[in-house]
């Protein structure tokens, strides 16, 4: 599955999740928030109430004439703005009138006083209140609802009138776990009964549940129309975000090729332009290392190749009769060998100390204490003939004896031997005549430095860095008389940086090079 559809996956998700999540919330609010409007709405009406039942009952005195009544009830429930089925009025007036009618029509017979009532009212229970205390074991709530009295939609909650005692006066009472009561104060602040009502715990309202049920269906709506904005933007905005990965992409492919010329044009300076800049640069040092590669092959092919052709030659010469077989031709034989010998023998060192194989340097180095300035005043004197059949002058200034001190140190005494020769000799070599080498031999900062300058002809400053590749000579003709095996100066920097030291090299004021060796100074 392409990377593409996975994030159009992943996003088109997320937006799922959220979506989701946001409309239950925003549902789950919206319920909440108008349940409790429904409960402030009722609160008011009941305080509008309470102020009808208070003027009622400082015209009546008590509240004989609203437990008589119902429709009187209903009524004051109306005027305080509570909302009354028509129905459910017109049956509780039909009630009063048939009840004052029955009151006042004399009888016309003895058979009709005795007469049981008819069948349709015969069981009928009294439907509100009256003002007479309970009997014995008879409920406080008494007389029980009728259907009619249960929430509906002309009573869609429980509310009631109380006397001061608590006594149900008309009215529907709530559970007594969910009754609120709100007090009734006459004039002079005295207390003449309670209205107890319940809050509501869900929308029973049939306007306010199809309100909210309209609401719920536009959520879940907008809902699905985000769900398919998500979707049609996320495809496009996929494709946006990884727009710039498909070079990369590319051009990773063609370094997995073996092409390390392309490169990738880097705009933005976010995570994805730091990516390109980095496979740039890795591009660039492939190509680098890969031309390298070629070069060294090429390098070592020529170097083997000189002194053994020189050597067949010279063999096959002698095998011919074409030059007398003495211990003079021989012996120019045998020095070829030895050169090729030595080539190998470097090159063995070299890659064997930068592949860090650890019995080859336990065997190349057996480092121990000594003294680096007499090692180095040793090696110096050795080239003094060769400097003077040269012609060139040199001069050794060592500041750390005049100073009275010592330059001891842990190494190997034939690899720093090693070295120093390397560099005097690459600095014969390239020294034309006449000319004179410097050497400089101080300590700072617990470092030991040692310098060596050399006259003209001097490299390119460019160059300065690569004369310590293998087999670099600035010098590009391949003269077997000064050009060396072109891994003299490798096999320095190799030795100095094993013994935790640094090698490096900068133009000289004499005009030639001048090489800085620096190694760490055995501290007491």
């Amino acid at each position: 599955m392409r990377v593409q559809y996975k994030l159009f996956a992943i996003t088109l998700l997320a937006s799922l999740i959220l979506v989701t999540a946001m409309l239950l919330l925003a549902q789950w609010s919206f319920d909440r928030g108008l349940l409790e409007h429904v409960n402030k709405r009722a609160l008011q009406q009941y305080n509008s109430l309470s102020e009808q039942l208070v003027s009622h009952y400082q015209q009546q005195g008590n509240w004989q004439a609203l437990s008589a009544s119902r429709a009187s009830w209903m009524q004051l429930q109306q005027d305080a703005g509570i909302d009354i089925d028509p129905r459910e009025m017109q049956r509780a007036r039909q009630e009063g009138s048939d009840k004052s009618q029955n009151h006042s029509r004399p009888p016309r017979d003895h058979f009709s006083q005795h007469r049981p009532p008819p069948r349709h009212v015969r069981n009928e229970r009294p439907r509100h209140f009256g003002n007479r205390p309970p009997r014995k074991n008879e409920p406080r709530d008494w007389p029980p609802p009728r259907k009619d009295d249960k929430p509906g939609p002309g009573n869609k909650q429980p509310l009631a009138l109380l006397d001061v005692n608590k006594e149900p006066v008309v009215g529907f009472l709530a559970k007594p776990e969910h009754r609120q009561y709100l007090p009734l104060y006459s004039v002079g602040d005295k207390l003449i009964g309670y209205i107890t009502y319940a809050n509501r715990d869900r929308l029973m309202d049939d306007y306010d549940l199809d309100l909210s049920a309209q609401l719920s269906s536009n959520l879940w709506w907008i809902a699905a129309l985000m769900i398919l904005l998500s979707a049609s933007l996320a495809l496009p905005f996929s494709r946006l975000l990884l727009r710039p990965l498909r070079p990369i992409v590319e051009s990773i492919h063609t370094l997995a090729k073996g092409d390390f010329s392309q490169r990738i044009s880097a705009v933005n300076n976010d995570e994805i332009g730091r990516v390109a800049k980095d496979i740039n640069h890795l591009a660039q040092q492939l190509e680098e290392i890969d031309s390298s590669r070629k070069n060294w092959l090429a390098n070592i092919s020529h170097e083997l190749r000189t002194p053994l052709a020189v050597m067949r030659g010279e063999l096959e010469a002698m095998l011919d009769g074409i030059r007398a077989l003495n211990k003079e031709h021989v012996a120019s034989a045998h020095q070829e060998a030895l050169l090729l010998q030595r080539l190998v023998e470097d090159l063995y060192q070299l890659t064997s100390s930068e592949l860090g194989n650890n019995d080859v340097a336990q065997m190349s180095y057996q480092k121990q204490e000594l003294d680096f300035a007499a090692l180095v005043e040793d090696n110096l004197e050795r080239f003094q003939p060769l400097l003077d059949k040269a012609g060139l002058s040199f001069s050794f200034n060592n500041h750390i004896e005049q100073q009275g001190g010592e330059a001891w140190l842990n190494g190997d005494a034939s690899r720093l031997s090693q070295l120093i020769h390397n560099l005097v000799n690459n600095s014969i070599k390239y020294t034309h005549s006449p000319g004179m080498l410097v050497a400089d031999l101080t300590i700072k900062h617990e470092v030991i430095i040692f310098t060596l300058m050399d006259s003209t002809p001097s490299v390119k400053e460019a160059e300065l860095e690569k004369i310590f590749d293998h087999l670099y000579r600035a010098e590009q003709s391949r003269n077997r008389k000064t050009g060396g095996s072109g891994l003299g100066l490798a096999i320095c920097k190799t030795i100095a940086e094993s013994h935790g030291g640094e090698l490096s090299a900068s133009l000289s004021d004499l005009g030639g090079i001048k090489m800085i060796l620096c190694l760490p100074r055995l501290v007491d």
